[in-house]
């Protein structure tokens, strides 16, 4: 009797430990799975950033051309403006022809100019839409982050709640990573 109640205790403990075993094995499959996503999570958004970035320097640089070529284009009015007000001095003739030539060169400029604010704005709207992907992915690692936090809590205190918060919150961080993943 005393032999089988040890056979018995010693099977419990055995299913105990295995059980452990496994569970700790999950646990820890886990905890790899998340950091997989959250590793990804962290490149895409790291990469996102730095588009952002080089995005808003491109435009920028864009904008100080757009406002070099205004410039011009204000000088060459300046001396329409100054042709008109001393007609006097001028041949009619030659003051005609100054004239037309810096219209033309006016209305280059206006072009110009429009074309270097549409570059800009395109650049601007590479910019926003990267930044509003990254926070995606941003939003994403924070949970992912979490998951793992409890992932390893779980482990450490061996209480199976910890594992199953993991699950939730890594679930929702993984939401996140994947469809920021799809509207790239």
């Amino acid at each position: 009797m005393a032999e089988e109640k040890k056979d018995e205790e010693k099977k419990t403990e055995d299913g105990e430990k295995k059980f452990s075993d496994r569970q700790m094995k999950l646990v820890a499959l886990t905890a790899l799975l998340l950091a997989i996503c959250a590793t990804f999570s962290s490149l895409k958004a790291g990469g996102l950033t730095n588009a952002a970035i080089l995005a808003q320097s491109q435009a920028s640089d864009q904008w100080a051309y757009y406002q070099a070529k205004s410039l011009k284009e204000n000088t060459y009015k300046v001396q329409i403006d100054q042709i008109k007000l001393h007609e006097d001095q001028f041949n009619r003739e030659q003051a005609d022809k100054t004239i037309a030539k810096y219209q033309e060169k006016i209305e280059q400029y206006k072009q110009e100019e429009q074309e270097i604010s549409e570059t800009a704005k395109g650049l601007e709207a590479k910019r926003d839409h990267s930044l509003e992907l990254r926070t995606g992915f941003s939003s994403g690692l924070t949970y992912l982050q979490i998951a793992i936090l409890l992932a390893s809590l779980t482990a450490l205190v061996k209480q199976i709640m910890f594992w199953y918060a993991s699950i939730v919150v890594g679930a929702i961080g993984a939401y996140y990573f994947f469809s920021t993943l799809m509207l790239m």
